[in-house]
This record gives structure tokens, C-alpha cells and sequence, in this order.
């Protein structure tokens, strides 16, 4: 673990990620390797090279979360990587996870989910999304996430505009 955090530091994530790799092989229960793991695979994947894949990264986030339920931490960084790649379902599922569990911080991930998962739509879809129409479901998902992290209901927001 001590190995992978210096490699991380010293911006390796392709070094950093196999020796995550190696301790989540020599200690599959610690979730916190997983989650090490996770996240270096997720920085070295944009490297040259890197040959780790989506699939691989989720599992490793999967895993993490299995083993400790409680980390709120693993559930948004989860959810991140998953809008990363389009996976908004899955993102959705994980932000709103944190939230349930975390009430104090349930804003947070509310409003961090609603933010990325538009500004993702926006960089995913293009041209497209100049269309008003054809941006209309991903503005009012974004924007319900939004009203939920300001506890409040539509019918007070379009007051307020």
C-alpha cells in the first residue's frame, strides 16, 4: 500500500496501479486497496499504455464498496468514474447511495452528481445538445438532482423564477 501511495504521488498511476493490484491480491478483504486500486486505475487508464479497462475499475470500486458499506467516499468517487464513461445509471445509483447514507453531506453528492452528469451530457452529445428538445430529458434529470440538494420542490423553484 505504502508503495502504491509514493508512485501516486509521484504522479506513476501505471506503477501505482500494479502495486494496488499486488496488494489487493495478497489481501483481497481490504477495501481500501480496492478503492487504491480503483483510482490508479482510473488515472493510469488515460495514460499511454495503460491497458486496464473500464470493466476492471468498476469491479475494483465494486469490491471496495462490498467490503465497506459505510464509505460514502467510495460510493461519489464510484459514481464519478462511472459518468466518465457514461455509465449515468450506475452514477446515479452510487451518488444517491452517498446521500441516503450521509444526510449532512447529502447536497454534496446531490449537487455534485447533477453538475457532472450535465456537463458529461454536454461533452458526450455535442452539437445535439443545442437542440432544446433533444437536451430537455438530461437538463430536467440534472435539474431534479439539483432541487433535491437545495430541498426543494419544483413548484417553489419556478416561484422563485
Amino acid at each position: 500500500m505504502k508503495d502504491g501511495q509514493k508512485e501516486m504521488e509521484k504522479g506513476d498511476f501505471k506503477k501505482a496501479y500494479s502495486k494496488f493490484k499486488k496488494a489487493t491480491e495478497e489481501d483481497p478483504s481490504s477495501a481500501e486497496a480496492w478503492f487504491h486500486r480503483a483510482e490508479a486505475g482510473n488515472l493510469a487508464s488515460g495514460m499511454f499504455g495503460a491497458k486496464i479497462g473500464d470493466e476492471d475499475i468498476m469491479e475494483a470500486y465494486k469490491k471496495a464498496i462490498e467490503l465497506d458499506a459505510e464509505n460514502t467516499d467510495y460510493y461519489s468517487s464510484y459514481g464519478s468514474f462511472c459518468i466518465s464513461i457514461g455509465k449515468f445509471e450506475e452514477a446515479e445509483g452510487a451518488y444517491s447511495e452517498a446521500a441516503e447514507m450521509d444526510e449532512s453531506n447529502a447536497s454534496r453528492y446531490l449537487a455534485e452528481f447533477a453538475v457532472d452528469y450535465y456537463n458529461a451530457v454536454l461533452a458526450r452529445y455535442g452539437e445535439i445538445m443545442d437542440d432544446p428538445a433533444a437536451r430537455a430529458p438530461y437538463a430536467k434529470k440534472a435539474l431534479l438532482f439539483m432541487l433535491k440538494a437545495l430541498e426543494m420542490e419544483p413548484e417553489e423553484a419556478k416561484k422563485l423564477l
